[in-house]
C-alpha cells in the first residue's frame, strides 16, 4: 500500500468515526430532548466536517485514480 493507499484509508476510517459519533451524540441528544442545545451546535458541526471529510476523500481518490495511470 502507498501513501496516497494509506492517506484513503485514514480518511476513511475518520470518516466511519465521525459517523458514529454523530448516531451517539444525536441519540443522545434525542434522550435529553433539548432543543437548540450546544449539543446540537456539536452535531451539526461534526456533520460539516464530516461532509468536508467526504469531499476530501473523493478528490483524494480522483487523484490516486490519475497517479496509478
Amino acid at each position: 500500500m502507498n501513501g496516497l493507499e494509506n492517506a484513503q484509508h485514514d480518511l476513511s476510517d475518520a470518516q466511519f468515526s465521525l459517523e458514529t459519533a454523530i448516531d451517539l451524540l444525536s441519540s443522545i441528544d434525542t434522550d435529553i430532548d433539548t432543543q437548540g442545545s450546544e449539543l446540537q451546535s456539536v452535531i451539526e458541526h461534526l456533520q460539516r466536517l464530516r461532509s468536508e471529510l467526504a469531499d476530501s476523500f473523493r478528490k483524494l481518490h480522483d487523484i490516486t485514480s490519475r497517479v496509478e495511470l
